[in-house]
Formats: structure tokens, sequence, C-alpha cells
């Protein structure tokens, strides 16, 4: 024992020889390797980044001059129209020549719709001459009289650009089109007028197409004039509330190069130029990550190569010491991990060659040791044992509510007679197997055999939830058992097969539950009357001719949930005690439950398991004396020994 204590400490590592060379040259690798990169890429960002602004601004510069061109060539060609027609004294009343000019005029601009001009005689901006375009009308379902509407609903724009102001707006939205109108003051004679007109923007979207530099038009209120997405400006968009949208209004400058972040945080290039008409700019961005992408996978293929070569040294580092220490210690450490979790079946872990070394030394050591605790196991109590490793077995003894139960083989002296030993050991172990199952099942505790009797308890060491529970549990162990062994005795019979019947007795109530002994060897058990009487319950069995039996204590617990039927009452020193023999579950939630349980259980036979239990099962006490095979019992005439003298049978009614 000293000599492994003193070994322990070696076996604790922190930091392994292979960590060890792998980290060096980790380290070594990222450091160099790194930081090249990082200087690279932050180089050549900044050379990138100027070429960006620069290829941005330009973009923006040569749109914005041909937007710029357009526009004014609309506007002009507007002015054109108006002062030839003037010219021919037939801006108010159209004569043979002004119409041969509007249509002429039309057959030359087809991307202009309708011009109007503000009422030059009465003076009322709700009231204008139009001249419309029937060939672009036609061609895009609109009439007069919808553009005729519409000037109804610019009282306030006609009337500030008759005083000298240009408009340049988006009418896309009212006329379900891409169309926008130019409106600029112009002077007929010695009258101030306004002129509107309306023009298609499908000559100007060629230079606005959605590429990597995006440009698009705003007004003076941020409206989205046109857009390579049309649906954008088809829903009257306004970015106004857009940061760099608000720089560019709010500014006075007629062009500006800046870098703002969106919403999401992402930085974009941003330039816009102003143009002659309207209050309006040409706004082009670009966003950094597009123009950094170049630079990114190229960085991504400088890290991929760095790890390359980094798990390529890792992997030389670790093949080499992996066939002599890694792989072997990391088995003993898995195989440490199983024992100390209450797993001693280690060998088929430990598959690697045991060598002539300390390695291999040890693993035989380990092999060694789990033998020993799997024979020792068996000599123990699982569940205390893992409770015990937890550390969760409390030292000493503590009052406890629990149920206990006991059992014994009716005329095992007269089996074991016609056996050998071996033969009894065998049968026994058979016949223990099965009954330790149903206990284990049910959340039960083997406490002890005693020769052929088995002890066990609930709610001593771990409850099932409550007293109630606990106690249910155990009648449904009992009811199990008796499941169990009637498929035990399928094909028994004989001096050498004997057909095994047992009696159960179980009483719940308070007791002490501890660890009882000396420094030496100790053992968990309970003690107390309570133990007492459920074992002198089991005894009741044969003359009352009855399987299982439970006291009045565990019959008020869970005495709801079963078919029972009261027996005679007993006397123990003056004092009368209650019995109920235990017939079937009558709970059905229970009985599935307990149906569940005996299907997932070895060995089982399903028609035998319906038998003894359910709705298949019996329903009454006689019914359970013959599937069973007991003898109903005349009460009056039944004795007891010496030992159990004490007790009396009472002949009183029921009551």
């Amino acid at each position: 024992m000293d000599t492994l204590n003193q070994a322990a400490p070696v076996m604790k590592v922190q930091f392994s020889l292979g960590a060890k060379l792998v980290s060096i040259i980790s380290v070594l690798m990222i450091v160099s390797l790194g930081g090249m990169t990082i200087i690279a890429t932050m180089m050549i960002n900044k050379d990138v980044q100027i070429t960006a602004e620069d290829t941005n601004f330009s973009i923006n510069r040569r749109t914005a001059f041909s937007a710029d061109h357009r526009i004014q060539g609309v506007y002009y060609d507007a002015l054109l129209l108006l002062n030839n027609l003037t010219a021919l004294n037939s801006i108010h009343l159209l004569e043979q020549k002004g119409d041969q000019t509007v249509d002429y005029f039309y057959q030359q601009n087809q991307a202009i719709g309708a011009i109007g001009v503000s009422n030059t005689i009465k003076q009322d901006v709700h009231g204008s001459e139009l001249f419309v375009n029937r060939y672009f009308m036609v061609a895009n379902g609109l009439t007069a009289s919808r553009i005729e509407a519409f000037l109804q609903t610019q009282t306030e724009a006609i009337s500030l650009a008759r005083e000298g102001m240009v408009f340049l707006l988006n009418v896309s939205p009212f006329f379900e089109m891409e169309l926008l109108e130019l409106l600029f003051p112009w002077k007929n004679g010695d009258i101030d007028t306004a002129v509107m007109v309306f023009f298609s923007i499908d000559s100007l979207k060629e230079i606005f197409s959605d590429t990597v530099n995006r440009s698009f038009i705003i007004n003076g209120s941020g409206d989205l004039l046109i857009d390579p997405e049309p649906k954008l400006v088809r829903a009257g968009v306004n970015l106004r509330n857009h940061a760099f949208i608000k720089q560019i209004l709010e500014g006075t400058g007629q062009n500006l190069q800046t870098v703002y972040l969106d919403d999401e945080g992402n930085r974009n290039f941003v330039a816009y130029q102003r143009l002659s008409l309207g209050n309006a700019s040409v706004v082009t961005v670009i966003p950094a990550k597009t123009v950094f992408q170049g630079i990114v996978a190229t960085t991504w293929r400088n890290i991929f190569v760095s790890l390359g070569v980094l798990f390529g040294s890792i992997s030389g580092i670790l093949l080499f010491a992996r066939r002599s220490l890694r792989k072997p210690l990391k088995v003993l450490t898995q195989a440490a991990g199983m024992i100390e979790a209450g797993t001693y079946q280690i060998e088929r872990t430990l598959t690697f060659t045991i060598r002539k070394d300390e390695i291999g030394i040890l693993a035989t050591s380990f092999m060694s040791m789990s033998r020993g605790l799997i024979s020792f196991e068996q000599f123990t109590n699982k569940q205390l044992t893992n409770l015990a490793r937890s550390g969760k077995l409390v030292i000493g003894g503590t009052d406890r509510q629990a149920t206990l139960f006991f059992s014994d083989i009716r005329g095992f002296t007269a089996i074991s007679e016609k056996l050998q030993a071996n033969e009894i050991v065998e049968f026994l172990n058979d016949y223990m197997e099965r009954m330790v199952t149903c206990v284990r099942a049910s959340g039960g505790i083997v406490d002890k055999f005693i020769g052929d009797a088995v002890m066990a308890h609930w709610g001593a060491l771990e409850s099932s939830g409550s007293p109630q529970q606990d106690a249910l549990q155990c009648v449904t162990s009992a009811l199990m058992m008796r499941a169990s062994l009637m498929a035990f005795n399928q094909g028994r019979g004989g001096d050498k097969k004997p057909l095994i019947k047992i009696g159960c007795g179980i009483n719940s109530g308070n007791l002490v539950a501890g660890q009882i002994g000396s420094d030496e060897r100790l053992e968990y058990t309970v003690i107390g009357d309570t133990v007492s009487f459920a074992d002198r319950t089991e005894t009741f069995n044969k003359p009352f001719g009855t399987e299982i039996l439970i006291s009045e204590n565990t019959w008020k617990l869970c005495g709801k949930y079963l078919i029972t039927e009261e027996m005679p009452q007993v006397t123990e020193k003056g004092k009368k005690l209650r019995m109920f023999a235990v017939v079937n579950m009558a709970d059905p939630d229970e009985t599935e439950d307990l149906l569940r349980r005996l299907d997932g259980m070895p060995r089982n036979i399903p028609a035998i398991t319906r038998r003894c239990v359910g709705p298949e099962g019996p329903q009454t006490l006689a019914e359970v004396r013959n599937l069973l095979g007991i003898a109903t019992p005349d009460l009056s005439k039944v004795n007891t020994d010496e030992e159990e003298k004490k007790y009396t049978i009472s002949t009183e009614p029921k009551k």
C-alpha cells in the first residue's frame, strides 16, 4: 500500500513531452508566418483602399456627368418646344401649325411623356396648359386626365417653381411606372409661370446598372429618383434617415468622398456629385468587403498554407510520440476513469500490446486490479459501493422511514437434503439472480442473503420519492417475483428440479440505517422493530396459506393501489395486528408500469406474466392459491411453533 501511494504522483502528468514539442513548434511558426501575413496584409490594404476610393470617385463623376447631361437635355428640349409655341402664338390655343410642332417635338423626344405649363392667364396653379405625347401615353397606359389629376396635388411645388425654384421629383408611385417630373420656372412674356416635364428614366437607367460600384440619384428631400433596383423607385423610397445621405443633404459642397458604417456595422466607400438641376445628387457606393475581397482571399490562402505546414509538423511530432507514449498513456487514463466510475471490465479497453517496459508493467497491474475489484464487488452491494465511491454514503446511523421485505423458500430444508452441494449452490444462484433482478428493477436494495432468504429495503438508503412510493415499489417487486418464479418453475419437477414456492413479508415504518461492525469490517444494514416485524410477517404466509403478506402500516401507505384481502388479526404481546394478503395490482397505471417492467426483464415469459399479474391475473385470494398450488388452510386448526407461540390468531369477526 505504501509503495502504491508513493508511486501515484508519478501518474499525474500536467504537460506531456509531446505537448511541449508541439507547443514550441506551433509558437515559432505562428509568430513567424503570422507576423509576415499581418504586415503584408496591412501594407496591401492601404494601397487597395486608395485605389478603391479613386476608382469610386471617378465612377461617380462619370455617372453624374452623364446623368446631368441627359437631364439638362430634357430641360432644354422642353424650353425649345415652349419657345417655339410662343413664337407661333399657340400656347393657349393650338392651331394646326402648333399641333404639328408638338407632334414633331415628341417624335424627336420619345422619352418625354408630357409638358405642362401653369395657367398664364388666371395665374391659378390649379389650372395648366398640358401638351401630351400621345404615343407615350398609349404605350404606357396613361391619360392626360390622370396627369392633370396629379398636377392638382402639386399646388405648393408649382408655386415654388414659379418663384424660381427647380425640382426633380419621383412620381413613379402615382403612375405605377418609373417616371420623373422636372419643375422649373419659365417667363412667358412678362408673366412668371412654372413648367412641369414628365419623362421616362429608361434612357438613364443604363448608366446606373447594378455593378460592383452602385450608383443612384436622390433629390434634395432624399427621395430615390433612379436606382438599379426598379421596385425601390416605384415604392417611393426615401433615404433621408441614412447617416451618409443626411450628410450629403446637409452639406454645401459639390462633391465628397468619405467612408461610412451602415446599420450592420459594415464599412462602405461613398462618393457624391451634385447635379446642376433640382438640387439632385448622384451617389456611388462600394462595400469595403468587396474592395478587400481579393486581399481577404489571399490572406486566407496564406493562413491555410501556414496551417498546413503547422499541422504537418505537429503530425510528425505526434507520430513520433504516439507509438511509444501518447496512445498507451491515453488508454491507461481511460481505464483509470472507468474504474473510478465503477466500471471494472477494462481488459477490452487495454487493447494495445503489453510490452516489457514501464507502461506494459503498469497495464498489467491495471488488469490485475480490475479483476480483484470485479471479484470484490460480487461480495458487496453495488449500490452501496457506488454511493461510497461518490461520497454520498453518510457515515454513522440515520433515522429513516422505509419499507422492509423478507422472502423465504417453502420447504427449503427438505429440498436441500435431496441435492448435492454444487447443485444447491447452482439452484440458489439461479433463483437469487431472478429475485435480485426484481428488487433492482423496482428501485430496492438487497441488504443480505440469509441462507435461502432475501432481505431488501426501499427508502432506507435511497428513496423512490416518498414513503408511499417506496412501499408501492416494494409490493410491485413482490408481484414481479411471483411472475418470475412461475417462469422459473417451467419445466421443473422432481427431486433434482423441485417446484419452488416462496412467502414474502412486507412492513413499513421507522428504523435506523447505517454502518454496523468493527474497524476491520463494516456492513450497511437496518435495525429496529420495523425490521423485526417484517421478518415476522413473512412467517405468517405458511399458516395463512398466502404468498405475499403486508402489514397494516404498508397497507395504509399503498393499499389503495392494490387488490388485497384482510387476514385474521394476530396478537403480539397483547396488541392486535392487522395483515393483508396481496392479490394483484388495482391501479391501471401502476399495472401497466408493472407489466412493462416484466416485459423488459431477461428470461421473462409474457404468457405466464399475464396469468400472474394484471387484468388477466388473479382477482381474489382463492384464485392466487389456485394459481400457485397453495392449499386453503383451516385457521382454527393452526398451531404456532415454540418460536412463534407468543402470537395467537384471532377468531374475532372482521370489523
